[in-house]
């Protein structure tokens, strides 16, 4: 019989918040169980986009693990009329999530944690004792529990009830490329906006094979698979063949998602609502919020358990550039052929936003400057139209075209 082993954190879910959480708690001297559901290494529908950012977060370089490097960004309105900006050193890397979540879990358990895959958790509770995680069979018991198992997650089931669901659903395909196809999409990521409610449609490179997406509002969720095949065809990547999707919620940013700190939990990553609500990114701000889970519980070994340090340090450093995200989503969202003539018409937007991809911008500072240089008539349209909030309040020096 297994003897009873208490340990000073359980980590659910080993996805890049969950893995990174586990490895910082581990460099800590912390007794660490990273729980996954499926053995590794596993599939993930996920874009794979990393934005070049992330480096600064990641323990380790991306090596053999980039599948592609981007240099170029590319905006279509439904497939026509490209806006394009082409870039001297790459602003993001493109993986398969498979193997870039088994190499982050490696790390995790170099340092000292304990994995245990292919482990599904039934239930998470607190109790006198701590937190108690039932895997079906046994029970493991921790001081802390660390929720990184995803948008439908369990532990924000049973410890945060009152969590807001998932407001965007996504649709994604990997489908081969010819020779011509690998050329023409070689170091260019496609952005369409147009023909997706509340979204867009995506296409990424990965040596020969292109990961092409669909990201929808979940009220609209029965327009995702023909949004996609239209995008398909549009931009060539359809063969005649039938193209196997999978689909996932997108657990977008947005006000009133609840809390991410109760009692001895947190949560992390996209089961916490950290994902970008303008273009979707997801990866660099679960890195991040991993980290500062890992923080917050080291801490709290010498604040008497509490953690509330975690939300207060959240809404710090990562809140604010997803409240700016979230104002420019509804812009670009709801009044999409407006914000694409923004992108015709201000080409400098596109490399405003590398900035931010590369880490020498903040979100805020990106959205301020992208309405500086837009036409005060435009600018009202969008706060009346798609309730952009913030612009009466805000000083800025408008531009016109």
């Amino acid at each position: 019989m297994r003897d009873l082993v208490r340990y000073d954190t359980i980590v659910v879910g080993g996805g890049p918040a969950g893995a990174t959480a586990a490895m910082a708690l581990a460099k800590a001297g912390a007794k660490v169980l990273l729980l996954e559901r499926r053995r590794l290494p596993r599939y993930k529908a996920c874009g794979g986009c990393l934005s070049r950012r992330v480096e600064r977060l990641l323990p380790f370089d991306l090596g053999e693990l980039n599948e592609e490097s981007i240099t170029n960004l590319t905006f279509t309105w439904r497939g026509r009329n490209p806006v394009e900006a082409t870039f001297s050193e790459p602003v993001a890397y493109m993986v398969w999530r498979d193997t870039f979540d088994q190499a982050l879990c490696g790390r995790a358990v170099d340092a000292g944690a304990e994995l245990q895959d292919g482990q599904a958790v039934r239930s998470v509770k607190e109790s006198a004792n701590g937190v108690e995680v039932d895997l079906g069979g046994r029970t493991e018991i921790a001081d802390f529990v660390i929720g990184a198992d995803g948008a439908c997650g369990v532990v924000a089931r049973d410890l945060f009830p009152d969590r807001a669901q998932p407001m965007a659903v996504g649709l994604d395909a990997e489908i081969p490329l010819t020779s011509a196809g690998e050329a023409a999409l070689r170091g260019r990521v496609i952005i369409d906006v147009g023909r997706t409610p509340g979204g867009y449609c995506w296409a990424f490179p990965k040596r020969g094979v292109a990961s092409v997406g669909v990201s929808i509002d979940r009220r609209s969720a029965k327009r995702a698979l023909p949004c996609l095949t239209a995008f398909l065809s549009a931009g060539g990547f359809s063969n005649g063949k039938a193209v196997r999707t999978t689909g996932a919620m997108i657990p977008v940013y947005h006000d009133g998602t609840g809390p991410i700190h109760r009692g001895r939990a947190l949560l992390t990553g996209d089961a916490a609502c950290l994902v970008d609500p303008f273009l979707g990114e997801g990866i660099y701000y679960a890195i991040q919020s991993g980290q500062l889970a890992a923080r917050a519980i080291v801490r709290a070994g010498s604040d008497g358990g509490d953690l509330q340090w975690y939300q207060a340090a959240i809404s710090t450093e990562i809140t604010p550039a997803l409240e700016a995200a979230g104002r420019l989503s509804r812009a670009a969202h709801r009044l999409p052929w407006l914000w694409f003539q923004v992108l015709r018409r201000r080409r400098g937007v596109i490399d405003l936003y590398r900035k931010v991809l590369i880490g020498e911008e903040s979100y805020e500072s990106f959205e301020d400057q992208v309405w500086a240089g837009t036409p005060r008539s435009i600018v009202m349209l969008f706060d009346l139209l798609a309730g952009r909030g913030g612009f009466s309040g805000r000083r800025q020096e408008l531009g016109s075209w």
